[in-house]
């Protein structure tokens, strides 16, 4: 019988028998053109699978041809070489998944180096890598059947502070730095309430807060009234730096459900909050913030107090939207967490914030030395003992 090679090109799908794909069809041209599998090239349709000798494949080694047949149209274009003689069929030896010694001794040392992949392996060690993962928050919340997402990122506390608020006035504790004022005003807009505020010094008159009349008796009012008349989430920045007087107007407007204004009594609002922010809480100066007043203990009953630390993830997130390399971020972080934990060991009056982080990154975006940096965001004029306390070990900023 005259075999026909249909094609150039080895066969798109494998036996099926041995898997093999180093094939190529053929088929004689003998057959009649009333088979589904007629070729309208030669006229054929009996198909047979030959090795690239030409030799019949026998991936059985008992003289029996594979019985498969080709995709339809399959090399249909390729050109065809004139007809060869088939010589007979000779027993070939199984070489695993091809019948070419090179193809199967490289699949054979595929098979060998190839991983053993475990599923459950693959899915710890996802977990694991995930669990490791921290990244700065985003909040949606929903009130009154309205969702309003939180624009920007937000510190981990975030969400406990908007859950306290809905019930309850909040003070907010912290480091300088770590964002206190930024987590009200975001705390606001979750519960779509306007936000007002004011920071408080110890020379901060009554008027700031309830307003005054002037001489021809009009009423001039302040952002305090607006948020208590009509609400909204009011913020009394650096609380603990406020006169005690002052604290005490704040303290009656919190604890009734009216107050007295220059113009009359006023009734609070059912959606009027109230949010302070401290470095202290509330008991005095300490080593680092050495001018703060000590709270009144009925002010302070008013307030659910929340601790706000600095929140790593977030601190990242800022110093990388500077613009810095990830990699001097990184080197930056390093530098100034090992600060700010030697100066806790220490128990020195040194603040090195994620503001400090953050400043000291976009120094170095600015095209400044990594010593001019230091100098200006970081030192600012630490004394030489202090800074060796801290500086000794320390990563320095790449």
């Amino acid at each position: 019988m005259a075999l026909i090679k249909h094609g150039i090109r080895t066969v798109r799908k494998p036996c099926s028998k041995c898997g093999s794909t180093d094939l190529y069809w053929a088929h004689d041209d003998m057959s009649s053109k009333t088979n589904s599998h007629y070729c309208p090239e030669h006229g054929s349709a009996n198909w047979t699978l030959v090795n690239r000798d030409m030799t019949v494949h026998d991936c059985q080694g008992n003289g029996a041809a594979s019985n498969d047949q080709p995709e339809e149209n399959e090399a249909a274009s390729v050109p065809v070489p004139a007809p060869v003689a088939a010589p007979a069929a000779a027993p070939v030896p199984a070489l695993g998944a091809g019948t070419d010694p090179a193809m199967a001794a490289f699949q054979a040392f595929m098979a060998a180096v190839a991983p053993k992949v475990d599923a459950t392996q693959v899915h710890q060690i996802v977990d694991d890598r995930l669990r490791g993962l921290v990244l700065p928050v985003q909040v949606e919340v929903k009130r009154d059947g309205v969702v309003r997402k939180v624009e920007g990122l937000a510190h981990t506390m975030l969400p406990v502070v908007i859950k306290r608020l809905v019930r309850k006035h909040v003070l907010m504790v912290g480091p300088a730095g770590t964002g206190k004022s930024h987590i009200a005003h975001q705390a606001a807009d979750a519960l779509g309430l306007e936000f007002y505020s004011i920071s408080l010094t110890p020379q901060t008159p009554a008027s700031a807060i309830v307003g005054y009349c002037t001489a021809t008796g009009d009423y001039v009012g302040t952002a305090f009234r607006n948020a208590f008349e009509h609400g909204g989430v009011f913020l009394f920045d650096e609380v603990d730096n406020g006169h005690p007087s002052t604290l005490g107007i704040v303290n009656s407007a919190l604890a009734n459900g009216s107050m007295a204004f220059p113009d009359g009594m006023v009734k609070r609002h059912p959606d009027f909050r109230c949010v302070a922010s401290a470095n202290t809480y509330g008991r005095g100066p300490d080593r680092a913030y050495v001018g703060r007043q000590a709270l009144d203990a009925a002010f302070m009953d008013r307030f659910t107090v929340l601790t706000i630390e600095v929140d790593e993830a977030l601190e990242e997130a800022l110093c990388m939207a500077t613009g810095l390399d990830g990699t001097r971020v990184k080197s930056c972080l390093a530098y100034v967490r090992h600060l700010r934990a030697k100066a806790t060991e220490y128990k020195l009056p040194l603040v090195f914030s994620p503001r400090r982080s953050e400043s000291l990154c976009d120094a170095l975006a600015d095209g400044f030395t990594v010593r001019d940096s230091v100098d200006m965001e970081i030192r600012r004029g630490i004394s030489d003992a202090d800074w060796q306390k801290v500086a000794d070990g320390a990563p320095r900023p790449a």
